[in-house]
């Protein structure tokens, strides 16, 4: 069966779709969460380590205080976004 012009999605539809869709809201937010947060958190603390050398490693203390931050912000946007769904 040959499908007509018309039944056929647009290019330019399933991109619009693609960004809005939950996933890569999720996935984005994922991402900026676990990855993006605990490397910024990282590199102050790599300056930090170079502005005030001593016992503490900043660099480690930041990337676990990021990645803590990063989850928090994750885990307190999906709660909310399961209460706007109204499960």
């Amino acid at each position: 069966m040959k499908y007509s012009t018309t039944d056929e999605p647009e290019l330019s539809d399933l991109s619009a779709k693609a960004q809005n869709s939950r996933l890569s809201t999720f996935l984005g937010k994922v991402v900026l969460s676990v990855i993006a947060v605990p490397c910024g958190g990282y590199l102050l603390g790599r300056l930090l380590e170079r502005l005030w050398p001593g016992e503490i490693s900043w660099s480690i203390t930041l990337l676990l205080l990021g990645l803590m931050v990063g989850l928090i912000y994750l885990w307190l946007w999906m709660k909310r976004d399961r209460a706007s769904l109204g499960e």
